[in-house]
C-alpha cells in the first residue's frame, strides 16, 4: 500500500490537486484506482502496490474518524471515545510480525493526527514539515512534491519514522471562511460615479 497526504497547519484547505501531485510522485505513478479523502485541513490519498491489491480501505465513522490502513474493520458504533484513535494507531504500530501495514488515524473533532510504522513492515514512513504543512508519504518523493505543490519554501530535512514508532501531530483549529455580506446600493448612479475608488 502507498499512502500519502498532508495536514495544513495554517488552517487552510488541502485541495486535491496537492494530493494527486504527491501520488503522481510515487514510483507507480498515478493508478486509476486510489482512495482519496478530505476534510478541511486534513487529506490523504491511498493506492494498493500492485493491481492485483484492492485499493487500501480509507474508513470514516459518523463520528468523522478516519482510518487508513489494511486492518480489520473497525468496531461498530455511533461515536468512539478519543482514546480509541491513539489504541488502533497503537495496535497497529506495536503488533509485531503480524502487522505489516502503515496506519493513519485522523481525529476531526480533536484536530489530531497519528501516524503508526508498524515494527515489522518494510514500508517507509517519511514526514516533513515547513511550519505550515505537515505532510506524510511512504516515498520520499511523494514528499518532495508535497513541498512543491503548496510552495514549501523553508528547506527542512525529511524525518522517516523508526519502526514501531507511534507520532502524534496536534493541528491547529481551521480557520473559518470569512463571511461575504451584501449590502444594497443606497446611492444614485451620479454620486456613484464622482466615489473614491477603493484602494
Amino acid at each position: 500500500m502507498t499512502v500519502c497526504g498532508l495536514a495544513r497547519l495554517d488552517g487552510a484547505d488541502v485541495r486535491r490537486a496537492a494530493l494527486t501531485a504527491m501520488l503522481a510522485a510515487s514510483a507507480r505513478g498515478l493508478p486509476a484506482a486510489r482512495g482519496v479523502h478530505l476534510d478541511g485541513v486534513f487529506g490523504a490519498v491511498t493506492a494498493a502496490d500492485t493491481d492485483d491489491d484492492p485499493t487500501p480501505p480509507v474508513a470514516v465513522d459518523e463520528a468523522g474518524l478516519v482510518v487508513i490502513a489494511d486492518l480489520e474493520p473497525l468496531p461498530v458504533g455511533p461515536r468512539r471515545s478519543p482514546p480509541v484513535a491513539h489504541r488502533i494507531a497503537e495496535r497497529a504500530a506495536r503488533r509485531g510480525a503480524a502487522a505489516q501495514t502503515i496506519t493513519v488515524v485522523w481525529e476531526p473533532t480533536r484536530c489530531r493526527l497519528l501516524l503508526a510504522r508498524p515494527s515489522a513492515t518494510r514500508s517507509e514512513l517519511i514526514t516533513w514539515t515547513d511550519g505550515r504543512v505537515f505532510v506524510f508519504g511512504t516515498e520520499l518523493d511523494q514528499i518532495r512534491a508535497a513541498g512543491l505543490a503548496v510552495g514549501g519554501t523553508r528547506r527542512s530535512p525529511p524525518r522517516w519514522l523508526a519502526r514501531g514508532e507511534v507520532l502524534t501531530v496536534r493541528v491547529p483549529a481551521r480557520r473559518r471562511p470569512q463571511r461575504l455580506v451584501v449590502v444594497p446600493p443606497r446611492a444614485s448612479a451620479a454620486s456613484a460615479r464622482d466615489a473614491a475608488p477603493c484602494q
